[in-house]
């Protein structure tokens, strides 16, 4: 089996808001992003010194979301907070930034190219996108120490690299939706996204790319 949708996007793009209607509406199973005290402790060193605890942090997110989804593929039944498919965005932007050099990226992308070959990517992936200077606002709002701490430009990095990954997207349907022009509760993409998760069961769906503006599905 495989997980019926990824949701993915920058920090602040309304992940969490949005897996909880898209969990209710579709009795999914929601699979949040890791949050153990391990992540937070090196969360919070990483953002203080991200050269110094860039390469751990990659790979334990790397190996912790493959463990996630292997148990998602074994539910199916399931709806996720990021997935491994995308855990590669987080070093290239270290990468770019200097904060990995380039034998630890070369580590890493050898263990994440033999990880993402065991594992499917799902039925449906949805890509949050939002402005830098919103989701920098949302950030700011949420109040979290550690990501308060890091300079915008990790922020500007990091959905560039998001924007590239989706724009070249083709493993699987793929749903984008600009948070900045839907209301807050999602209304009326229950129906948009029961309909392409049925054209997908149906192999009706041939244009892999599905971008959502309002209320309208082309």
């Amino acid at each position: 089996m495989k997980p019926q949708i990824v949701v993915e996007g920058v920090v602040g793009a309304g992940k969490t808001t949005f897996i909880n209607c898209v969990s209710r509406w579709l009795k999914l199973e929601p699979f949040y992003e890791l949050t153990d005290q391990k992540l937070v402790d090196i969360l919070e060193n990483f953002y203080k010194d991200p050269q110094r605890w860039g390469f751990q942090l990659q790979i334990y997110f790397l190996t912790k979301r493959f463990q996630q989804m292997k148990l998602a593929c074994k539910k199916g039944n399931v709806i996720m907070d990021r997935s491994i498919h995308c855990d590669h965005i987080f070093p290239n932007v270290l990468l770019k930034r200097g904060e990995m050099d380039t034998l630890e990226y070369s580590i890493y992308k050898e263990l994440h190219d033999e990880l993402i070959e065991l594992v499917p990517y799902p039925e449906l992936m949805i890509y949050l996108k939002c402005s830098v200077e919103v989701a920098i606002d949302r950030i700011k709002k949420r109040g979290r120490k550690w990501e308060l701490e890091i300079d915008e430009n990790y922020w500007q990095t990091m959905n560039e690299e998001y924007e590239s990954f989706f724009a070249n997207y083709d493993s699987s349907a793929l749903l984008v939706i600009d948070t900045e022009k839907v209301d807050k509760s999602f209304s009326g993409l229950d129906l948009v996204i029961k309909d392409i998760l049925q054209k997908v069961k149906n192999g009706e769906i041939d244009q892999r790319i599905i971008y959502h503006n309002h209320a309208r599905c082309e």
